[in-house]
């Protein structure tokens, strides 16, 4: 194993315990710069946590006038809180989905996992939501195909005066073959 030592302790017992050849400084360089993308990339979008975070302290507070003050760094736990409970959540319903021997999570598979880790008082407001974004959603289907349809009814009149003058000269070619 080029680069690598074995400790005199661990090899006297028979375990070999590896230590990585030392990186030159330059190469540390671009993985610090890659591992900080990887760290921004699993933030949450600050803006949406602080209004999250300020509008429900303004409900408990008084109602929407009220104005809470939350720091830089209350905000910044309740961010990184719910990144991990996110993380947590999806591991959770990925285990229940695998348990179910299927590649798909779906919502029930959230809802098993809610309860899963101690979480049942969300099942119920979060379906009660569910079923009103798939009924605005609904309302929204029929508007989106009437759009569709306008669209595809719009290039087929496009296409059809081209078509005309393809057929009109194919069949002067025709003629004159003739």
């Amino acid at each position: 194993m080029a680069g690598e030592t074995k400790e005199p302790q661990a090899a006297a017992q028979g375990d070999v315990v590896t230590k990585p050849k030392p990186k030159p400084a330059a190469a540390d360089a671009p993985a610090a710069a890659a591992a900080l993308t990887e760290a921004e990339v699993e933030e949450l979008p600050k803006t949406i946590v602080r209004r999250l975070v300020k509008d429900k302290l303004a409900q408990i507070a008084g109602g929407e006038g009220a104005e809470v003050i939350v720091n830089k760094d209350a905000m910044a736990a309740f961010s990184e809180s719910a990144r991990i409970f996110i993380h947590y959540l999806s591991a959770t319903a990925n285990d229940m989905c695998k348990d179910a021997k299927r590649q798909t999570i779906n919502a029930e598979d959230v809802f098993k996992a809610l309860d899963e880790i101690d979480f049942p008082e969300f099942v119920e407001p979060l379906r009660t939501s569910l079923e009103e974004f798939r009924s605005k959603n609904a309302a929204r289907k029929p508007s989106a195909a009437k759009k569709q349809a306008e669209k595809k009814r719009k290039l087929d009149e496009e296409t059809a005066p081209e078509e005309e003058q393809n057929g009109a000269a194919d069949d002067a070619a025709n003629a004159v073959e003739d």
